[in-house]
């Protein structure tokens, strides 16, 4: 059977650890989010004590369990055969039933009911060249004053988005729950995969002019967010002069910088 395609929920300040990383199991993460409990108590076999890696089958029931686990959207395949899946619905009630209703994926796909809930587990990480990162999930609210800027630019054109990005970033100043860094992740990624070379690109036209310019063809939509941003273009500049290095190197190098605090707080 081919392999099929789940979908995958977290906070945005996750996403680029994913994108480095994958998708790590439970246990892996238990020095952020604390020991394996709930679920993870009763799970069977080589997927004890937290040993899974989960996500819907349904990215529709997906979509609404943003409230609860985050707007950040991740997919990636399983192999049915290789996998546990049981109904989400059996987890508010006895764990150790849900546990004894799970099957592999396979055997659901082979039914004519399959539930529209259906949870899938795999019980090793997901490798960061399997996964798939999407736009997050945010709403206008989530974005602020960058709800326009998105709009007009994440979609239309992906090298000014990028550019910002990295100011967003910046701006954030190493809070990773801020408006700041969410519209970071709205900017960084998008539903449709970009162009192989974008990266290149943006090196070789210079990350520091192309920020710039966007903010100037921008201006009017957001003007108070692209005065800031202007601002931390500036301080970035100076930065790099400071540091040794050119402005749009010192773009990414500051950029980098604040990432670097993130996996400590993801």
């Amino acid at each position: 059977m081919a392999r099929v395609t789940v979908h995958h929920l977290t906070p945005p300040r996750r996403l680029p650890l994913i994108e480095e990383d994958g998708l790590r199991t439970r246990a892996d993460l238990s020095g952020l989010l604390g020991p394996p409990e709930g679920i993870d108590l009763t799970a069977p076999g080589t997927y004890a004590h937290g040993k899974r890696v989960s996500g819907w089958l349904s990215e529709e029931y997906a979509r609404g369990q943003v409230d609860e686990l985050g707007a950040g959207r991740v997919s990636y395949t399983v192999d049915p055969a290789k996998t546990l899946a049981a109904p989400a619905s059996l987890r508010s009630g006895d764990l150790t039933a849900y546990w004894e209703a799970a099957k592999p994926l396979k055997d659901w796909l082979a039914g004519e009911d399959v539930p529209e809930d259906l949870e899938v587990h795999q019980n090793v990480p997901v490798r960061a060249k399997h996964v798939t990162l999407h736009a997050p999930l945010v709403t206008d609210e989530d974005l602020g004053e960058y709800a326009p800027l998105v709009a007009a630019v994440a979609d239309e054109d992906r090298l000014s988005a990028k550019a910002l990005m990295h100011l967003a970033v910046i701006a954030s100043d190493e809070d990773f729950d801020s408006v700041d860094f969410v519209a970071a992740c709205a900017l960084a990624w998008r539903d449709e995969p970009d162009p192989p070379k974008l990266v290149r690109e943006l090196i070789e036209t210079d990350p520091d002019k192309v920020a710039s310019a966007a903010l100037a063809e921008h201006g009017a939509t957001a003007p108070e967010l692209t005065a800031r941003l202007r601002e931390v273009l500036e301080e970035t500049r100076q930065w790099s002069e400071e540091n040794g290095f050119e402005p749009g190197q010192g773009l990414f190098a500051r950029t980098a910088a604040i990432l670097d605090g993130l996996p400590a707080k993801a």
